[in-house]
């Protein structure tokens, strides 16, 4: 096997390590930094001397030693070049991703890798009509001007702002929490392919790695890591999108959260980080301001895009305004609520509602209330 691993180029043994059961990142890195960050020294190590590496144990020995590392390599590579995927090691990584405490030993990457500033906006997969026309919009306002925008793919707000980067022509990164050949949710097969256009997407794991509760964490490390600034748009308490954000503090950078109705569980994960410290969000122009170092290098303006001076379009009548006005906060009210709100008659709300369902600024859900689109 000495050969075998005299023979490897560095790019190539460190995809073989990236496969390893057990061997996760920290513990990776304390490898290389013991064996003067080559890849084939840890292979090529001795029993004793891995087992000096605090955290390498009888498990992760198992696999640095184990056999059919060679077929294994060549079939991966075949699945690479068959697939026009290709495997990125640390010096091609964006800058800020390479500085976390514990970086991927590579990526496989779809598409190519756009260039940043990358910025992540996250949420729930189950978003609010609020939640999906704030994400969209906001991920669209971003994108026009230079941001490159990261999520995760899943359903929801993830995939609203993959979607709103794309509306702009702009560029955007998704990051996924299985192998880059296993689409999931599988509905986002035609995502997938439409951010391979203007953008790429990116994973640590092996092809055909499944999804699970181990992989979604640390495919959020990356989401944050990668970025700028980290976005969060409804979350619940105990939301997947915390733990990115919380990735994102713990690695400096800043985040942010879009405020939702107090009595909403959904928002009430932004609630608590806008509490602990989040940057409180209203636009595109309050992202901008925060990160307004980097707009020199993006060589662009700063945007006048919804929540910035976000009212009702001129032609509308006063009780349209009112009632949108009453929703603005992504309340979800009845027509006797409405009417409550709004000081106006029952008729005048239901007249009005009709013509703002039919202009699309309104929805009516299966419960009878109302909602802004």
């Amino acid at each position: 096997m000495s050969g075998f691993i005299d023979s490897l180029s560095i790019p190539d043994s460190l995809l073989l390590l990236n496969s390893l059961p057990g061997l996760g990142p920290v513990t990776a890195r304390r490898l290389l930094e013991r064996f003067g960050d080559d890849p084939r020294e840890i292979l090529k190590a001795g029993r004793s001397e891995l087992s000096s590496v605090p955290g390498v144990g009888e498990k992760i020995i198992g696999s640095i030693q184990g056999e059919g590392h060679q077929t294994w390599l060549t079939k991966e590579k075949e699945r690479l070049a068959r697939g026009s995927f290709s495997f990125l090691d640390g010096a091609d990584f964006p800058p800020l991703l390479g500085e976390i405490y514990d970086p991927p030993l590579g990526l496989y990457l779809a598409g190519e890798l756009p260039l940043g500033p990358y910025l992540s906006i996250v949420g729930t997969r189950n978003p609010t009509l609020y939640g999906k026309r704030h994400a969209r919009e906001l991920a669209r306002d971003l994108a026009r001007i230079g941001f490159c925008i990261v999520s995760g793919l899943a359903r929801g707000i993830d995939s609203e702002a993959h979607e709103g980067a794309l509306d702009a022509g702009g560029k955007t990164l998704a990051f996924l929490g299985s192998g880059i050949d296993v689409v999931y949710p599988p509905e986002n097969l035609g995502l997938y392919q439409r951010i391979l256009k203007t953008g790429a997407v990116a994973s640590e794991f092996p092809f055909g790695r499944r999804p699970d509760r181990h992989t979604f964490p640390r495919r959020n490390r990356l989401v944050a890591g990668v970025s700028e600034a980290v976005l969060v748009i409804e979350s619940a308490s105990s939301g997947g999108s915390l733990i990115t954000a919380r990735f994102a503090a713990d690695q400096g950078r800043t985040v942010f959260a879009l405020p939702g109705r107090i009595d909403q569980p959904s928002s009430a994960g932004c609630h608590s980080l806008i509490r602990e410290g989040a940057t409180l969000v209203r636009g595109a122009r309050d992202m901008v301001e925060e990160l307004s170092p980097l707009l020199p290098a993006l060589g662009a303006p700063v945007p006048a895009g919804p929540g910035l001076k976000d009212g009702p379009p001129p032609s509308m009548s006063v009780e349209e305004e009112k009632i949108l006005e009453a929703l603005s906060d992504g309340s979800i009210l009845s027509l006797d609520e409405l009417c409550g709100h709004t000081r106006l008659p029952a008729p005048e709300v239901m007249a009005s509602l009709t013509m703002l369902e039919l202009n699309r600024s309104v929805s009516r859900r299966p419960d009878g209330g109302y909602e802004r689109t």
